[in-house]
C-alpha cells in the first residue's frame, strides 16, 4: 500500500475548503449586516430619545464632528431644541470609555449616558451604569418607575455649563468639585473629563452648531 501524498490532489482540496469557508463567511456577513446595523441604530436612537428633548427629526442623521466630539442635533418643527455630544475618552481604568451627553441651545447640560465601558464590574461600573434598584417595600407597593434610573455621579452634571478656554473639570481628590466613587477614581475622573470635553467644545463651536438651524 503506498502512502505516497499526491500534493496536486491535496492543494486542490484545500483551494477548495478555504474557498467554500470564506464564501460561507461571506452568506453569514451578507445575511447579518443589515440586522447587526440597525441593532447598532436602534440602540444609538433609545441614547438620544434619553438625552435630548422631544424631537421630531433624525438626529442620528444630522451629526456635527467638532474636534473629538460628535454632535447629534436634535429638532422639532425644524427647530434646533437640543444637541447630543459623544465622546470617546481612554482614560478609563479598562480603557475607552464613551459618553453620551444633552445640551440644550444655550449649552447647559442635561442628561449624561455611558454608552460603552468596560470598567470593574462593581467599582467603575457603579459610575457608568444607570440602574433600577428594587426595594421590598417598593414591590409590595407594586410601585412602576419611569424615566431614566438615577446616577449620582452622571446626574451632577445636569445643569452645568462650560466656557470656552476653561480649566477642565476636576474631581474633589484632585482639587475640584466633582464628586466620585470611592475606589473608582479613575473611572470617575474619565466621564468627568468627557462630559467637560463635549460641553467645553460645543462652547467653542456654539455658533458653528448654531448656525444648522438655519
Amino acid at each position: 500500500m503506498s502512502n505516497q501524498v499526491n500534493i496536486p490532489v491535496l492543494t486542490i482540496s484545500l483551494a477548495l475548503i478555504a474557498g467554500l469557508a470564506a464564501g460561507l463567511l461571506g452568506w453569514v456577513y451578507l445575511v447579518t449586516e443589515a440586522p447587526i446595523a440597525a441593532a447598532l441604530q436602534e440602540k444609538t436612537n433609545a441614547a438620544l430619545r434619553d438625552v435630548l428633548p422631544a424631537f421630531d427629526n433624525q438626529p442620528g442623521e444630522e451629526t456635527v464632528v467638532a474636534g473629538d466630539v460628535t454632535f447629534y442635533i436634535g429638532r422639532n418643527e425644524g427647530k434646533i431644541v437640543g444637541f447630543a455630544g459623544e465622546t470617546i475618552t481612554p482614560k478609563g481604568y479598562n480603557g475607552n470609555v464613551t459618553v453620551l451627553a444633552g445640551l440644550l441651545p444655550d449649552g447647559t447640560l442635561t442628561t449624561v449616558l455611558v454608552t460603552q465601558q468596560a470598567e470593574t464590574p462593581g467599582l467603575g461600573t457603579v459610575v457608568c451604569e444607570r440602574k433600577r434598584q428594587k426595594t421590598l417595600s417598593g414591590l409590595i407597593k407594586g410601585v412602576k418607575e419611569t424615566g431614566l434610573p438615577p446616577n449620582a455621579v452622571l446626574d451632577q452634571f445636569d445643569g452645568k455649563q462650560a466656557v470656552a478656554g476653561q480649566a477642565p473639570w476636576a474631581v474633589k481628590k484632585d482639587g475640584g468639585t466633582l464628586d466620585a466613587v470611592t475606589g473608582a477614581t479613575i473611572t470617575s475622573r474619565a466621564v468627568g473629563d468627557a462630559v467637560f470635553t463635549i460641553a467645553e467644545t460645543f462652547a467653542q463651536n456654539s455658533d458653528q452648531l448654531l448656525k444648522e438651524n438655519n
